[in-house]
């Protein structure tokens, strides 16, 4: 079984002929597909081919839009399969103590690897901030005051000569890659919550929306910090969407530790988000990634 599919092609058509999906002259099984995430410029998948795939596993769709500098996406879920009504319930019925749990083990967590990652460049760098009360306006606030610590000093030990991320339609070349990075991630944290059965608009930090994945955007955060590492690796071989799109597809093969492990950094998104589903049962305690102080070095 292939348990996910992901698709960076170039080909003009994406369809189904004799129970295989179809890309040029590639031929891929379709019958015990698991999911599929798809990046591409100028791909275009017909009707017939999406109602087959959507009618056997989740897919998550994504399309480099050049003017915006942004991935439009668009993703197909039957949910007559895979809604998990337990899990849905609970998130939905968690109590402000509990939300604020969940937000600060996400926020801090990408705090301290972001940290961690500084202290690779810098060693005699302070120790990591300390979060001292369980407010969730505390937690948005250390958040916030840690990005303007962070940002000016990734910059720097990128040699770049910017100091200010740019989160909506960016310019610098920095600032689209790092938007490309968290596209890949993004959707597959999306196409896991969705395997999982859960209802993605329904979140715990980001500010409900239509047409946003809030929980997609909550779970991104202590992941965000292998975007930032794979671009410090790879930054001289950026010069296009193609050459991101392959370093960006290869990270998510990389291993990583994750409780103990080591595991490809897919897995790894995997294992989060059931660990996240298991904690709303009370079966275990909430997991998220920790970057481990060998994965920070470069």
């Amino acid at each position: 079984m292939i348990h996910h599919l992901i698709l960076i092609s170039e080909s003009p058509d994406l369809r189904i002929e004799a129970d295989h999906l179809v890309s040029g002259d590639k031929r891929l099984a379709v019958a015990a597909l698991g999911s599929v995430q798809c990046f591409s410029n100028r791909a275009r998948w017909s009707q017939t081919a999406l109602e087959r795939l959507a009618s056997q596993c989740p897919v998550v769709m994504a399309r480099w839009d050049r003017p915006t500098k942004k991935w439009a996406t668009f993703s197909l879920a039957p949910r007559e399969r895979h809604v998990n009504p337990t899990a849905l319930w609970r998130l939905c019925r968690l109590t402000p103590r509990q939300s604020t749990q969940y937000a600060s083990d996400l926020l801090y967590t990408k705090v301290c690897n972001q940290h961690l990652m500084l202290r690779s460049f810098n060693p005699a760098l302070s120790d990591k901030p300390v979060l001292k009360d369980n407010s969730f306006n505390r937690i948005l606030r250390l958040e916030a005051q840690y990005a303007r610590f962070f940002w000016p000093r990734y910059f720097d030990a990128m040699k770049q000569d910017l100091f200010a991320r740019e989160r909506r339609a960016p310019t610098k070349p920095l600032n689209v890659a790092l938007n490309y990075g968290y596209g890949f991630l993004y959707h597959a944290i999306a196409w896991q919550c969705l395997a999982c059965g859960l209802d993605t608009s329904v979140g715990l930090i980001h500010r409900l929306r239509r047409g946003r994945p809030s929980l997609v955007c909550d779970l991104i955060e202590p992941l965000r910090c292998t975007v930032e590492l794979t671009l410090l690796r790879h930054w001289d071989d950026m010069e296009t969407p193609e050459r991101m799109a392959g370093h960006f597809a290869g990270m998510l093969e990389e291993r990583f530790q994750y409780r103990g492990k080591g595991y490809r950094l897919r897995s790894i998104v995997r294992l989060m988000v059931e660990s996240f589903v298991r904690s709303l049962g009370g079966r275990e305690k909430f997991h998220p990634f920790e970057l481990h102080a060998r994965d920070a070095c470069l």
